[in-house]
């Protein structure tokens, strides 16, 4: 089993300026300093990170940069969040591209998972047809990162098309796409964690644990998620996959959120 933690706590989340004007670089990226948080991290206790596609993409050039970077502090890249609209048909060309170049990316640092949040929302609201459109997407693009070896899987998150539980359930019923569950996101989306947990348990790929509190995200312990409850369904169903802890958007200090997530789970995996 392994066991991550997120960078993306650590700094402002922004898109990639060329974004703008060129979809295939649409991408998320962190504002931070890349190995002092790697450094942060594994003084706490983690081994394994996620990053934001943006984080990764920005060692395109030279990418020994980054796998020196990895070895230095005995680290592994577990995976990488990936974000697209996946819906716009004449613009799913150019995220298809960007899926290549992050998937090629990310088998050089030996990820072992891609999580996609996505699924546009248009000015008009959803449309019919949009959640099939949304499914042929992530196939597609589920597709390109299984030919570099990473397994692909759908990360229900606020703000998408699939926040609520009925919309998550009518997404999944278009695609056999795995699933990441964000214990905070199904929660906030309205649904309950651990039923939604069960419902999915055979198509779940990895868990990202995530607390909720009243002021939003928080350091696992601190909230009102039965994370235990969910940590002991997976127990009891032989769950041998691995977890990725992720504290973002929190008010407070980034690397005491690190430290109160990690002792929080010492004993429980």
């Amino acid at each position: 089993m392994k066991l991550g933690y997120m960078t993306n706590g650590f700094g402002p989340l922004v898109g990639d300026g060329g974004g703008v004007t060129s979809v295939k670089d649409i991408r998320y990226l962190t504002i931070c300093d890349d190995e002092a948080v790697l450094k942060e991290i594994t003084d706490v206790g983690f081994r394994y990170i996620e990053v934001l596609e943006g984080n990764l993409t920005k060692y395109a050039g030279d990418i020994q940069v980054l796998k020196d970077m990895l070895a230095r502090y005995h680290a592994g890249m577990m995976s990488v969040c990936v974000g697209a609209n996946f819906i716009y048909k004449d613009a799913l060309e150019d995220e298809m591209y960007h899926m290549k170049t992050v998937a090629s990316l990310a088998q050089k640092v030996g990820v072992s998972y891609v999580g996609f949040c996505g699924g546009a929302i248009r000015g008009k609201g959803i449309q019919d047809g949009d959640y099939k459109l949304l499914a042929e997407g992530l196939d597609e693009a589920g597709k390109i990162f299984a030919d570099y070896g990473i397994e692909a899987s759908y990360h229900p998150h606020l703000g998408s098309m699939a926040e609520h539980p009925d919309q998550i359930d009518k997404l999944f019923a278009l695609t056999d796409i795995k699933i990441c569950p964000d214990l905070a996101h199904l929660a906030a989306g309205g649904g309950d964690p651990l039923e939604i947990v069960k419902k999915y348990y055979d198509r779940i790929s990895f868990v990202h644990l995530k607390d909720l509190d009243a002021d939003g995200f928080a350091p696992l312990g601190t909230g009102s998620i039965d994370i235990e409850g969910v940590l002991g369904f997976l127990k009891e169903k032989g769950y041998a996959g691995d977890y990725l802890v992720e504290v973002d958007g929190y008010a407070g200090d980034p690397r005491k959120a690190c430290e109160i997530s990690y002792g929080y789970l010492k004993g429980k995996l």
